[in-house]
This record gives structure tokens, C-alpha cells and sequence, in this order.
């Protein structure tokens, strides 16, 4: 039984389970009043008799048969993706105010799956659900039926039915197996088609190389072809079993039956009516067992990332406005501040400890060696990351535990592993402030923005970040800080950012951190501080050093 899956929509549906358990009740029962009316007039059909109740009856259960069953999916249709829809909300959600480091040790490609694919197998299996729910009831209701019939012939039926039944659902184990193997196949090939096209330039470079990758993709095609080939043909298999099975059962209900028990052949049509009756239900229920496994398999990996989303969540605020940035008027402080990367023991990265002020509305450069903490550094000053200890003040006062996204609301930022979103999310900005950044980031020939966003973002590495500068400077937060933001800049743009565009926003009253190597331009800092493997080496002012 589909435990997960049956709690799920428990859990989440509320007031509507009674209203679609009896819907369904209703029409299953109109379904099997058919039957019975169908048996009846028949027999006074064959008695020469007409009677326009039974007509008036079998129009009435008709008409309770559609509307219940039309009630039932419709219902349930809307409750089970408005579960879906809650569900892709609250994780939506839980990501949105997750710890960074805690999210990361759930895989993206978890996530994307759970969302895109699990989600998908839930709402396609909505109908089979339903369907599987009634044919059940209408089984069990033509069986009580059967009962009132004939006894021995009730249970020999249920007898064969039952073992057609095991032998037909041991078969689909195959096809579950077969169709795991053939999704991982079908990704591991689109995985290596990847490393084709995304590699082409090294794939072209390499004879050896080209023959091996395409020797892989030929051998994982082929056993794809396989799998394929052997899932059709069992599932050709078991329809073939299914047909010749409902055959089986009826010539036991013709030849078996009046054999063995007495009196049988007045019970004969009404047996074989009903038989006929529930086969349809019956395979229904059968052939949608794997298809509802799968969808519960489905819902247990969705409840599963939302325990771990909610795990990586911290407490989401009251729905309201925007929280308004601390007040930063003298200078940022860090005192003892150190950080350490979550990990196995001798595995961690840290920083600190480290006691540092940056001083309001200067240009502040970061430097070292790759690893050596600035980057770190940065995010733990911003919100981003939540320190292991020391203090981190803002004008002499440690920011509040209920404060961080205060903290947060003073930073513009671009870091080395930036993401650019298509639109202005949470930006106000007119027409002609945005086509005077872009102007100002000489992209006007690259790329507009519009209502529907920018117009493109497949752009070099170097032209998104000038897209990103654009989103800071509409932006207009008091501290900006630029995570080796001129390294793909093109030797000209890289002196404007540093000889030009720094000292115009330091004339704007920013503070401006900047993670740099670029010596070169050292003169341009107020302060230049120095890291080594997460230590604080050295701050130099200009023409001053402090240790």
C-alpha cells in the first residue's frame, strides 16, 4: 500500500477526504446497482416481461455513476496539486532562508529532481489513484454481490483471481527493475552527450580521445536498446498474460464450474455478467499498483528533502516589509571574529582569529593567495556566513540575533561564483537609470532590459559581471563589495573599474571591499589588508603599516 503517498494527501487535504470517500462510494455502488439492474432485466427478458422500473433505475444509477466519479476526479485533481503546489512553495521557501553551508550538503541535482521529476510523477498519477480507489471499491462491492449468487462459485473465483493476480504483479517487478535501469541509463548518456558537446574543443584536439568517448556513448546506446527492447517485450508479455488470463477465468466459470457444483447453470449468466463486469476495474487496480509504488517512492523522496530543506531553514520572519539595514555611519569591526567550514575532523577550513576595522566610506583591498580566506572573510562580514566566535560590530554595537537580514540589506555584492538573475528582482528602477548603467558598463550594445527582463545573459564571464555591476548600482546599498570582479576584465575596462568607477562610488560615500591580485593598483586603497591560510598577515594604510 502506498503508505507515504496515502498520508501525504491525508495530512495535507483536510475536510475533503470525507467528501471524496463518499462520492466514490456512490458511484462504485451505482456502478455495481448496474450490474444487478442489467442481471434483472435480463432475466425478465427472457421471461418475455418488460418492466420500465428497471429502465427508470438503471437511467438514475447512470446518472449517480458520471456525477461521482466526474466529483471525484475534479476534487481530487485540485487537491493533489494544490498539495503539490504547498509543498513546491514551503521548499521554495525553506531554500530561500536555508544557512548557505548547511544547503549545500544537499545536491543540487537532489533538489532539481525532486522539484522537476518526483512532483511530475505525483500529479500524473493523480488519475491512476482515483481509478485504482473506485475499481477497488466496485471489485469489493461485484464481489459481495458474487456472494449472494453462489457461495463455492464466489470462492473459487477469488481464488483464481487472486493467483492470477501475484503471478501478474511478481512479473511487473521485472518491468520496476528494467525502468530504474533504463532512467540511469538514459542518464548516464545524456551525461556523457554533455561532456561531448561542452568538450568539443578538446574531443577535436584528441583523435584517442574522440574514439574513447564515442566507444562509451556506442556501448551505453546499445545496452539502452537492449533495456528497451526487453522492457517492451515484457510489458507485450504481460498484456498478452492479462488477455489470456480473463479468458482462463472464463472458461472456468463455463466448463469448471457447473462441474463441480450443483445446480450451477440457472447462476451461470449472472456469474459470467459480473465477471465481465469488474475484469475492466480489476485490470485497472492490478496495472496501476507499480505506477502508485512509483508515485509513493515519489512522495517519500519529496518529504524527504523537505525535512532536509526544513533542517538547513532558519526561522522564516513574519510576512511584512523589507527588514531595514542596520545604521552604519563610523566603522565595521571585527573583533577575534573567527569562522570554520563544517567538515570531517582535520578536514576543516577556517579563518581567524581575526580583529580588523574598516573604517566607513573607504576603499579597502583584500589580498592573497587563492584559499587564503578573503572571499570567507567577505561573507562572514556580510550575513552570509554566521561566525564561530569573536564579535562582529557595526558603529560599536554586535548586530542582534533576530538582526542578521538587517545585516544583510547594507551589502551589494558580487562574489567570484555570482549568480545573474534575468530580471530586477526587488529593484525599483526607471528606464533611464537602467540604460544609464548600462551605458556607463558599455553593454548598450550587448544587451536592453525590459519588462520581461534583459534581453539575453549568454554573455563571456566578464560582460556578466558588468551586467551584475548594473544590478549593484540600482541596487544603491551603502557597502559594495567585489570579489575579484576585474579578473576577465579586458586590460582597458579593468583600469576604469579601478582608476575610475572605485573612486566615483568612494565619492558617493560607499564602502567598498574589494578581494583583488591586482598589485598594480594597491595605490587606489585606503587600506590594503593581507591574508595567509586565513590568518590576517598585515593591514597597510597608505605610507603607514599596522601589524
Amino acid at each position: 500500500m502506498p503508505q507515504t503517498l496515502l498520508s501525504l494527501l491525508a495530512r495535507e487535504t483536510g475536510d475533503i477526504r470525507r467528501d471524496l470517500l463518499v462520492a466514490l462510494l456512490i458511484s462504485a455502488a451505482a456502478n455495481t446497482g448496474i450490474l444487478v439492474i442489467i442481471n434483472q432485466a435480463s432475466a425478465s427478458a427472457a421471461r418475455g416481461v418488460g418492466d420500465l422500473r428497471l429502465l427508470g433505475m438503471f437511467v438514475v444509477a447512470i446518472a449517480l455513476y458520471v456525477v461521482g466519479l466526474r466529483f471525484t476526479f475534479a476534487v481530487a485533481t485540485g487537491a493533489i496539486e494544490s498539495v503539490l503546489a504547498q509543498i513546491r512553495q514551503r521548499i521554495m521557501r525553506g531554500i530561500a532562508h536555508a544557512d548557505l553551508l548547511t544547503l549545500r550538503q544537499v545536491r543540487e541535482g537532489r533538489i532539481l529532481q525532486s522539484i522537476a521529476q518526483d512532483t511530475v510523477v505525483i500529479s500524473e498519477s493523480q488519475g491512476l489513484l482515483v481509478a485504482a480507489a473506485h475499481s477497488a471499491l466496485m471489485v469489493a462491492m461485484t464481489g459481495v454481490y458474487l456472494l449472494t449468487v453462489s457461495l463455492p462459485a464466489f470462492l473459487i473465483v477469488v481464488v483464481v483471481i487472486a493467483a492470477g493476480a501475484l503471478l501478474y504483479l511478481a512479473r511487473t517487478k521485472e518491468l520496476d527493475q528494467l525502468a530504474r535501469r533504463s532512467s540511469g541509463l538514459e542518464a548516464s548518456f545524456l551525461g556523457k552527450m554533455n561532456d561531448m558537446i561542452k568538450g568539443l574543443q578538446e574531443v577535436k584536439l584528441s583523435g584517442a580521445r574522440r574514439h574513447a568517448l564515442l566507444d562509451e556513448l556506442d556501448g551505453v546506446g546499445q545496452e539502452l536498446c537492449d533495456v528497451k527492447v526487453r522492457t517492451t517485450s515484457l510489458y507485450n508479455s504481460n498484456a498478452i498474460f492479462s488477455q489470456t488470463f480473463f479468458y482462463a477465468l472464463l472458461a472456468v466459470i463455463v466448463f469448471v464450474l457447473p462441474a463441480v457444483i450443483d445446480d450451477f447453470a440457472p447462476q451461470a449468466p449472472k456469474l459470467l455478467s459480473s465477471v465481465l463486469f469488474i475484469f475492466g476495474p480489476l485490470s485497472t487496480l492490478i496495472t496501476a499498483v507499480p505506477s502508485i509504488g512509483r508515485a509513493d517512492r515519489a512522495a517519500a523522496s519529496l518529504l524527504q528533502l523537505e525535512d532536509e530543506i526544513g533542517r538547513a531553514a532558519a526561522p522564516q520572519p513574519n510576512p511584512g516589509p523589507v527588514p531595514r539595514p542596520l545604521p552604519m555611519t563610523q566603522a565595521i569591526e571585527c573583533r577575534e571574529l573567527e569562522f570554520h567550514y563544517p567538515g570531517d575532523a582535520g578536514e576543516t577550513f577556517g579563518i581567524g582569529p581575526i580583529s580588523l576595522t574598516l573604517a566607513q566610506g573607504e576603499i579597502v583591498m583584500f589580498v592573497g593567495g587563492n584559499g587564503s580566506g578573503k572571499t570567507t572573510l567577505l561573507k562572514v562580514i556580510a550575513g552570509l556566513y554566521t561566525p564561530s566566535a569573536g564579535q562582529l560590530l557595526f558603529d560599536g554595537k554586535p548586530v542582534p540575533r533576530n538582526a542578521q537580514q538587517q545585516q544583510r540589506e547594507m551589502f551589494g555584492a558580487i562574489f567570484s561564483d555570482f549568480h545573474l538573475f534575468p530580471r530586477l528582482y526587488g529593484i525599483e528602477a526607471d528606464d533611464a537609470a537602467i540604460a544609464t548603467e548600462l551605458e556607463a558598463m558599455r553593454l548598450t550594445d550587448k544587451l536592453s532590459y525590459s519588462r520581461e527582463g534583459f534581453s539575453t545573459r549568454d554573455l563571456s564571464t566578464g560582460q556578466r559581471k558588468r551586467v551584475a555591476m548594473v544590478v549593484a548600482m540600482l541596487e544603491n546599498r551603502p557597502i559594495l563589495i567585489f570579489d575579484e570582479w576585474a579578473a576577465e576584465q579586458d586590460p582597458e575596462f579593468r583600469a576604469h573599474f579601478y582608476e575610475e568607477l572605485l573612486p566615483m562610488l568612494k565619492a558617493k560615500g560607499k564602502t567598498l571591499l574589494v578581494a583583488t591580485h591586482d598589485d598594480r593598483y594597491f595605490g587606489i586603497a585606503d587600506m590594503v589588508v593581507k591574508m595567509e591560510l586565513g590568518r590576517l598577515v598585515s593591514t597597510q594604510r597608505r605610507q603607514k603599516t599596522e601589524s
